[in-house]
């Protein structure tokens, strides 16, 4: 038997205006907010790595902000075949470390950490939008989970704000 439920939630999303062209906005996220390289994930579950190992692994990778990219999608690099050249890259943005705290107390919280960024450019200039993490987290209904959320709302303020050349 199939059961579906269905939920609605009330989302935040939180636009910065860049001081800075595309380009020099990507990078400047790109700097602060690495990629996570996929072959350390799979090399520590492939060697069935103990947790501290995982630990230390993750530290290494995270920029100074603590968070890292999950995944990096050009979306523009595509779309612009169509026609003008469309600037939009779209990102998975978290910590392993503090997902695996979310995720362990509310298994649906792996729908939203790591949480979804994006850099674009549109007539009106450059933006950084993001997904305001304590808006996806409370929906999870845990208090614990909710004050992480919290947490993160700051850290990546933070980071886009420096990103923005607003800090």
């Amino acid at each position: 038997m199939t059961t579906r439920a269905r939920k609605r939630i009330d989302l935040t999303v939180v636009t910065f205006d860049s001081r800075s062209d595309f380009e020099a906005t990507r990078t400047r996220f790109d700097e602060r907010v690495p990629q996570l390289d996929p072959r350390v994930t799979l090399s520590l579950a492939i060697s069935q790595a103990a947790w501290p190992e995982v630990e230390t692994a993750i530290t290494q990778t995270l920029g100074r902000t603590g968070f890292l990219a999950v995944s990096r999608v050009d979306q523009g690099a595509l779309m612009s075949l169509r026609g003008p050249a469309l600037h939009a890259t779209q990102y998975l943005v978290g910590n392993p470390l503090i997902a695996t705290e979310v995720i362990g107390s509310v298994r649906a919280g792996s729908l939203f950490a790591p949480f979804p960024a994006a850099i674009y450019a549109d007539r009106n200039g450059v933006h950084v939008s993001y997904m305001l993490p304590s808006s996806l987290l409370t929906t999870l209904d845990d208090r614990g989970v909710a004050a992480i959320g919290e947490q993160l709302d700051d850290k990546i303020e933070d980071t886009v704000a420096e990103v923005c050349d607003l800090a």
